[in-house]
């Protein structure tokens, strides 16, 4: 009987003991007490990674500690014991909806007396606007910035798919914004302590990289979240887990660049003279149009060139093409330009020596 008693001491101290060194196991647990997932910790007590679920119509918004999403889980969190992680969700019933924009905030205190470029954040006011991805600020001085984490489609250069959409957006939201604030990725050896000191502060063509706040909604973000670009380049971000889960929440939806027609394409490409456009001009503006004229100047600087329909000049922005085509005294006609304005100029842009013809290489100049 004693050796009974001893023995059954022994196994159920060998069981405990076995217990106590077996990893913690954390439970990734949905809505409705789903689990979703079970992932044991390292030997450091740490998870090396965390699952991110892509759900039928609905955002995920993370994972929390507590049912009541109070407390969200930080990926440095240390597990000793078994533990529970509870998704967050939000239902999507077809209207855009942007739940990680409307919940980051910025304290006035955190901008207030510093300027941009000398303390990496500070206050700015808008100069003029680019496109979704590029805006110039006062802040103060001169600054071209180039919105970190994000590349919208094209609305310069070249017309694609909800690239002049994306680009009206940040233009009408900056300038109805009352506060704008311009962010760099912070930098240890600029005084802002940061785990991803590799983030430059400029990027190509000398422009600043940065994040850019309007009265107190992050853009960059917001701008992901609503469907008029993918995230980017993320690793690095200060808001990365933000940018990762809404670039999945976006996908989901199918809204904008992630399936969704851009009806600005969907119109027919309208032949009009150039006095037209400029009579009329509500009429075409944001739309595709095929005109003739006669170049009757050139600039390099500004990669533009003038052209005459005999009446009235228009500016066409051919970006970087070096088209022989582009000659002052040639007709030519060319299909498939797109009328905006920039800096307050009407313009022509859309450019493609492809879809240019030249009628005649020495037309009347005016």
């Amino acid at each position: 009987m004693r050796k009974t008693m001893l023995f059954l001491s022994v196994l159920t101290l060998f069981l405990t003991l076995v217990a106590c060194q077996r990893p913690a196991e954390v439970t990734f647990m949905l809505p409705d007490e789903e689990v979703y997932e079970v992932r044991t910790v390292e030997e450091d007590g740490r998870l090396a990674s965390y699952p991110t679920p892509v759900l039928q119509d609905t955002y995920f918004l993370g994972w929390y500690t507590d049912k009541d999403f109070t407390t969200r889980f930080d990926i440095e969190q240390v597990f000793e014991n078994d533990a529970t992680l509870y998704a967050e969700t939000l239902p999507y019933e077809g209207e855009l909806l942007t739940p990680f924009t409307d919940r980051l905030t910025l304290e006035q205190s955190q901008y207030e007396n510093k300027t941009f470029r000398d303390d990496g954040i500070g206050e700015a006011t808008l100069n003029s606007c680019t496109d979704g991805d590029t805006t110039n600020f006062n802040a103060p001085g001169f600054v071209t910035v180039r919105y970190l984490n994000i590349d919208t489609p094209e609305s310069t250069i070249t017309i694609e798919p909800w690239g002049p959409a994306s680009s009206r957006y940040v233009c009408d939201v900056l300038s109805e914004a009352d506060t704008i604030v311009l962010e760099y990725e912070p930098h240890p050896e600029l005084g802002h302590p940061s785990e991803h000191p590799t983030v430059e502060r400029t990027g190509t063509f000398g422009r600043d990289l940065a994040y850019v706040w309007y009265d107190g909604r992050l853009l960059n973000l917001e701008l992901i979240e609503l469907g008029f670009s993918r995230a980017s380049a993320t690793g690095n971000s200060q808001y990365g887990e933000y940018l990762r889960l809404a670039d999945r929440n976006a996908r989901m939806t199918g809204r904008h660049i992630h399936g969704e027609s851009d009806p600005l394409f969907e119109q027919d490409v309208l032949d009009v003279t150039i006095t037209e456009l400029r009579d009329n001009t509500e009429a075409y503006m944001y739309r595709f149009v095929n005109v003739e004229g006669t170049i009757t100047s050139v600039s390099g600087s500004d990669d533009t060139f003038d052209l005459w329909d005999g009446e009235r000049t228009i500016r066409v922005y051919y970006g970087h093409s070096t088209s022989s085509k582009i000659r002052t005294g040639h007709q030519v006609a060319i299909m498939n330009l797109f009328l905006t304005e920039w800096r307050g100029n009407l313009q022509l842009t859309n450019f493609d020596s492809r879809r240019t013809e030249v009628l005649d290489t020495d037309a009347p100049l005016p």
